[in-house]
């Protein structure tokens, strides 16, 4: 994770070129890299990297409340800088298996429906994956009606991050470009935190993820790009950008028919 985070900074990452092509920034965060400070990295991170979740929470109620509030209000410090469309992504080695574990429990479905390949995850190992995420469960009784207490049991700094963008992108009107599976982890938890963020979401890309159907149902979410793209980073938000681009546009500057001479 830390490597991938400082090649960002040489803007040569999958979502670095895709956001460029765009005309987007990429604002990189560590929120809890397991690593010594990164240079030229904004850090939040109150820990280096969560707690095992098949032992453990993956942070306390108390920290995930904390950092939370932290993340919401750097987004709301970005919106006043002039943003005005967020788009979200993570880096995080093996964070679909937390991604899984929190669907399942805000989704209701159960791991063997949800947990999926992720990075090429062997499928001769797929059953002890499943086991994880059942035993995660299992072992931290995570509340499906509480957002905050199921990121905090079952989830990670990485998804905490993302929910914490999307629901301080929503407090200021601002609207969030979701990107893949673990997005949906985040915004399901956003969601169920503060139900109003829903009409803020945006979402990219239908995610090659086993459990993407499952997810984006819960939401009520239909992707409009289906390329079956796996990488993450937030390269299916950047990609969106072109789509949010073009329906401005065609709000803002296309005729209507009354204006265009045309009756009906």
């Amino acid at each position: 994770t830390a490597i991938q985070t400082m090649n960002m900074l040489r803007n040569n990452t999958g979502v670095c070129v895709l956001a460029k092509q765009a005309g987007a920034q990429v604002h990189v965060i560590d929120i809890g890299i397991d690593s010594d400070p990164l240079p030229g990295i904004l850090s939040l991170k109150v820990a280096r990297g969560s707690g095992n979740i098949a032992r453990e929470p993956a942070m306390s109620g108390a920290v995930a409340n904390a950092l939370l509030a932290r993340v919401i209000n750097h987004t709301g410090e970005l919106a006043q800088q002039g943003v005005k469309v967020f788009g979200v992504g993570e880096l995080g080695m093996a964070n679909t298996t937390p991604a899984a574990a929190m669907i399942s429990v805000l989704a209701g479905a159960e791991p063997a429906e949800v947990v999926g390949a992720g990075a090429n995850f062997p499928q001769d190992k797929m059953a002890h994956k499943i086991a994880v995420v059942q035993h995660a469960i299992a072992v931290n009784q995570p509340d499906a009606r509480d957002g905050v207490d199921v990121l905090a049991k079952v989830g990670g700094y990485d998804l905490l991050g993302m929910t914490g963008v999307i629901l301080g992108a929503a407090r200021c009107g601002l609207p969030v470009v979701l990107d893949g599976f673990l997005s949906y982890a985040s915004a399901l938890a956003a969601c169920r935190i503060a139900p109003a963020v829903k009409p803020y979401l945006i979402p990219s890309h239908f995610s090659a993820e086993k459990g993407t159907a499952i997810a984006l149902n819960a939401l009520g979410l239909e992707p409009y790009l289906h390329m079956g793209m796996r990488l993450g980073e937030g390269s299916g938000a950047a990609l969106a950008m072109h789509l949010v681009d073009a329906a401005c546009a065609v709000y803002t500057d296309m005729g209507s028919l009354a204006e265009s001479n045309i009756q009906l």
